[in-house]
Parts: structure tokens; sequence; C-alpha cells
């Protein structure tokens, strides 16, 4: 038997969900890849058309909507576990009521941002605000953060698209969407540059097609499950204010991630002066580059796990917690370790010798950190498509406090290094071990403590 003809066959073989989950897989490096790709190609381009300063402006206007995001207070999040459990048991009147529910909410939240917006724009003197020298650029400020501003609140409720996708066990869907978009923008920004357009018409077609994209993969999937999402009589406030209280978990736990990843740099920099932030960020780019191979197969198992609770299939969740352990060791801390040891000239190729080289010691605490990081990931992941968030939540706030304390207790007797040894010694006793823990406990349990109802599951980890 040929080797083609050897692997179809054992992709017939394989359970639906590990097929989800090997496509899921396989187009989450795809699209990211193609992702980066983009993001490579079209920073030249744009900086070409629009000169230094009329593209930091745009840059900036990307990370201010970024931190936007937390507007659906983890919503989002939650609906997909709740979909996960209904579509995995069948129960396809809460799975609806479900969506429903969430896309009245996400579209509510979305005309508040835009007032909201609109009416902050308005009252900004954005020229100050932002530092505008340029007088073109000053002139294209105002409509250029209406732009932004109106492709965020578009986006933000048809982005409900990953999350159904992800819910149905076909996330491939949303890598595919996702590539779709990154090319068309490419293609756009490339357009746009050639025929000089302006600010306003680079930041529409750069960031559109991710609009537009989502907006027809969420209509397919709601034609595919015949789902009237327009119907009011679907939209349930009991259930609402249950997908808030689970998803407030989630979106806390992710503000306090976002702390970490940003706190040391303001820590560093404070203490010690905006120099010595450049080493830690060199090494904090190099090593995340891994984190692109881990999410591509930690991604999946999030709604997979769920619909894997719904079902009582605690053998499967045990063989693939150690399988995404496994995987995590393999596939990404090894890797990265092998980086490590050539760390020094990788970088020094990367960033020009002239640039600061990171010292040893700062370079394999960084690595410490990152693969702590990484091995939390696979207990975290169970945890969340288990929606078991209250404890992992207060082992995020102990670590955030305990990470802030040690950090500025040690920048200034250690420097840069310091800040890494504080990070290592407040994170790794709660995010990393206490997620161990609780994962612990969930695949001990029996099936028979397992097999709820979505509603009433929601209701009793909510409570």
């Amino acid at each position: 038997m040929s080797p083609l003809n050897s692997w179809r066959q054992r992709a017939r073989q394989m359970s639906g969900r590990n097929r989800s989950l090997g496509l899921f897989a396989g187009t989450s490096l795809f699209a990211r890849g193609l992702g980066m790709a983009g993001q490579v190609l079209q920073v030249p381009l744009a900086v070409h058309a629009l000169g230094a300063e009329a593209f930091g402006l745009w840059m900036t206007l990307m990370s201010v909507s970024t931190l936007a995001t937390f507007a659906d207070f983890g919503l989002g999040q939650g609906a997909q576990n709740v979909m996960a459990e209904a579509l995995a048991a069948g129960d396809g009147k809460t799975a609806r009521q479900t969506a429903t529910t969430a896309l009245y909410f996400l579209f509510f939240m979305s005309a508040v941002v835009a007032l909201a917006g609109a009416g902050l724009i308005g009252l900004l003197d954005v020229n100050h605000v932002f530092g505008l020298r340029d007088d073109a650029t000053r002139q294209a400020a105002k409509p250029a953060i209406a732009a932004v501003l109106a492709v965020f609140c578009l986006n933000f409720p048809l982005g409900f698209a990953q999350r159904l996708a992800y819910a149905r066990q076909k996330g491939w869907l949303h890598n595919l969407a996702q590539a779709v978009s990154v090319v068309l923008a490419l293609a756009g920004v490339a357009l746009a540059a050639r025929a000089h357009a302006s600010l306003v018409t680079i930041i529409v077609v750069a960031q559109g097609p991710l609009a537009l994209a989502n907006g027809i993969l969420l209509l397919i999937q709601l034609i595919e499950l015949r789902w009237n999402v327009a119907r009011r009589s679907y939209f349930s406030g009991a259930r609402l204010r249950s997908m808030l209280r689970l998803g407030g978990y989630f979106s806390l736990q992710q503000i306090l991630n976002l702390l970490l990843f940003s706190a040391p740099q303001i820590v560093i920099s404070t203490a010690l002066g905006a120099a010595a932030v450049t080493p830690y960020n060199v090494l904090q780019r190099f090593f995340n580059v891994f984190g692109v191979i881990q999410n591509a197969f930690m991604l999946p198992l999030w709604p997979a796990y769920s619909e894997a609770k719904a079902r009582g299939e605690m053998a499967w969740v045990r063989r693939t917690l150690k399988r995404s352990v496994a995987a995590t060791l393999v596939c990404t801390v090894a890797p990265m370790a092998v980086a490590t040891l050539l760390a020094g000239p990788l970088i020094k190729a990367w960033v020009g010798s002239g640039a600061v080289q990171p010292p040893k010691e700062l370079i394999w605490l960084m690595f410490a950190w990152t693969a702590a990081v990484f091995l939390q990931q696979p207990f975290g992941y169970l945890l969340a498509g288990f929606s078991e968030v209250k404890r992992t939540t207060l082992y995020a706030l102990a670590s955030a406090g305990a990470c802030g304390f040690l950090m500025t207790r040690l920048v200034h007797p250690l420097g840069p290094a310091g800040v890494v040894i504080g990070l290592l010694l407040g994170a790794v006793p709660f995010n990393l071990l206490g997620n161990m823990f609780e994962a612990w406990k969930i695949v001990r349990l029996p099936k028979s403590d397992l097999v709820l109802l979505p509603a009433e599951n929601l209701e009793m980890k909510t409570s």
C-alpha cells in the first residue's frame, strides 16, 4: 500500500472529533503563517504610501481597538462553551437560543461603542493627543479614527462566526475565512498604495475584508443550521445573565494575562529607563514565535473538551490532555531550548550586531518563563472547555498580584533579570501548579458526575 493510501485509510478510521481537530490544526498553521506573511508584506507597502507618522497613527489606533475587544465581557467565549455542549447533546434549541441571545447583545454593544466613540472623536483634540505634526496626517486623523471605529463596530458582532464555528467543531471554516481575508487585505493595500490612496482608504481595504469574511461565514453557518436569529422570541434574558457571569471570568483572565504580557516592560522602563526594555522585548518576540506552533494544536481542544464533557467521554479527555502536554514538550519547549542555545547568533543576525544583545542569564530566564507559560496552556484549555473558570480566575488574580509585587522589588537590585525572576516566582505556584491541580481533579471525575444538560451546567458553574 502506498504511503498516500495508508494515510487516507488512517484518516477514515479516525473519529469525527479527531478529524476535526486535525483539520483545525492544519488550517490554523496555514492561516497563521499566511497572516504573518501578509503583515510582513503589508507593512512596507503601507509605510511607503502613508509615511511614518500616518502609519504610526494607524498602528496606534489598531492597538486601542484591540483593547476594546473586551467590550463583549467574555460573552463570546461563554456562549461557545454552551453551544458546544448543547450541540453535542443534540439540544439544538438551547444552542439556537444561546446564539440569538449572544448576537442581540453583541449588536447592542456595537451600537454603544459606536456612539461613545463618535462622541469621543468630537471632544478630543486628536492632533494633540497623538502628537501629530504633518499637515496631511492632521487633516486625516479624525476620518481615520472614524474609519477604524466603523470597521471595528461592524466586525464586533460578526466575529461571533468564530465562536459558532468552534462550537460546531468546524474551526477550520474560520481559519479558511481568515486566510481569504488576509489575501484580500494584502491585495487591497497593494492597489491602494499604488494609487496613492488616502489613509482612510487604506484602513478600510486593510481591515474591511476581515469583517466581510466573518459576515459571510456567519451567514453560511446560520443557513446550514436553519437558525432564524432575527426572531426576538429566541432571546433569553436569563441566558444572557448566565453567559455574562461565565464570560466575566474569561474576560478577567484575558485582562490579567494582558497585564502580565505588558507590565514587565512598564516596570523595566520606569525603573531603569526605556533603553533597558529593548533586550527584554527582543527576547519576548524571539520566544513568542514558538507559541504559533502550540496555538495551532491547542485552540481546537477548547470546544472539543466541551463536546467531550457533554458526552461524558472522560477517557478521551484524559488521553487528549496527556497528548497535548507531550506535544507541548516536543513541539514547542524542546525546539525553544535548542533555539536558546543558539540565541546569541540568531538574535545578532535578526536585529544586527550593533543592537544591544541580551545577556545569557536573561536569555535562559526568558526561556524558563516562556516554557512555564506554554506548559500551563494544556491544563488551561481543559479547564476552559469544562467551564471551570472560577478557581482559575482566583489563581490568575493571585499570580498577577504576586508578580507585580516581586517585579517591583527585584528590578532595582537585579535589573531585567529580576523582573523575569519575579514573573516565575509569582506565576508558577498559582497559574501553572494551580491549573495543573484543578485539571487533575477533573480527569479523576467519574462519567456520572459529568453528564448534565448544557443550561443546567452553565447555571451550576456560574452560581
